[in-house]
């Protein structure tokens, strides 16, 4: 498989919980019927994780990153940063975070941030990225689904799909948290399945009305 079409696959499933075959094959321009193969392959090479869900009446498969696919989806060729450098993007993450809760025209809450990874090593000195788990929750909404249409309409994007609209307002709270570095991971899977050590850096303020 060629590598750029891997990296691009697992960048359209990364920050989940998972995406609809067709969503995925929009955000990484390949043809519905490509994805379909690309993506078996890529989950027998434990990059994904194959899902099935049931909404509105029938099952859909859909995809999410594993911790390995998750680092192929953030591969970059930057150079390796300071430890000072990752704690200075971690607290622009953290100051994101408390203004992306305070908003209340957000349909979806941040309402969790763990870090892992290489940055909890105290010895380390320098770091090829910042690891981040990403736990996201709806607000309390009597329709969450109008709610996130109603978001992505206000926003002035065109979208190409009903499900790319759907789920506009989990990517774009990813990206306010990554703020264009690439030296940031982000990563909305169980990590506990991978690892027993992280490190919960934020956690929603449950008094901030929203």
């Amino acid at each position: 498989m060629d590598p750029d079409i891997a990296r691009r696959l697992a960048r359209a499933c990364h920050g989940g919980p998972s995406y609809p075959t067709p969503v995925v094959a929009t955000w990484s321009r390949v043809s519905p019927d490509e994805a379909d193969e690309l993506l078996a392959r890529l989950a027998a090479a434990g990059f994904l994780e194959r899902r099935v869900r049931q909404w509105d009446g029938e099952s859909h498969v859909e995809w999410a990153t594993t911790v390995r696919g998750g680092a192929l989806a953030n591969a970059s060729f930057l150079k390796p940063m300071t430890r000072e450098k990752a704690q200075w993007l971690l607290d622009g993450v953290l100051e994101r975070a408390t203004t992306y809760n305070a908003d209340p025209a957000k349909p979806i809450w941040l309402e969790r941030i763990a870090v892992f990874g290489s940055f909890l090593d105290v010895d380390a000195v320098d770091f090829g990225d910042l690891d981040l788990q990403v736990e996201l929750a709806n607000r309390t909404v009597d329709d969450i689904v109008e709610a996130k249409l109603e978001y992505a309409r206000a926003s002035g994007r065109s979208f190409s799909s009903f499900m790319d609209q759907l789920f506009w307002a989990e990517r774009e709270a990813r990206q306010v948290l990554k703020n264009r570095s690439g030296y940031i991971s982000i990563h909305t899977e169980d990590i506990s399945r991978y690892t027993n050590r992280w490190e919960v850096v934020y956690e929603r303020d449950t008094d901030v009305a929203g």
